[in-house]
């Protein structure tokens, strides 16, 4: 699955730390910076991953992979 979301993107500087809990980049009190690592974990327990493709000016892309069982 993609999802792009056509916006600013992300800075490179951001990109390694996305799915660290409590990152975020926003002010203190606005958000918690736990959306992306519960994303993250969830996906991983089901043996998938999820990764981000972006370009700053251009927007951003996060990707999902899931093992197809049976």
């Amino acid at each position: 699955m993609r999802l792009s979301v056509m916006a600013t993107g992300i800075p490179e500087e951001n990109l390694a730390h996305l799915f660290d809990p409590f990152f975020t980049t926003k002010e203190v009190g606005v958000g918690t910076g736990l959306g992306l690592s519960i994303c993250h974990g969830i996906i991983a327990e089901h043996g998938g991953r999820i990764y981000v493709e972006s370009k700053v000016g251009e927007g951003a892309t996060f990707i999902v992979e899931l093992p197809i069982t049976q």
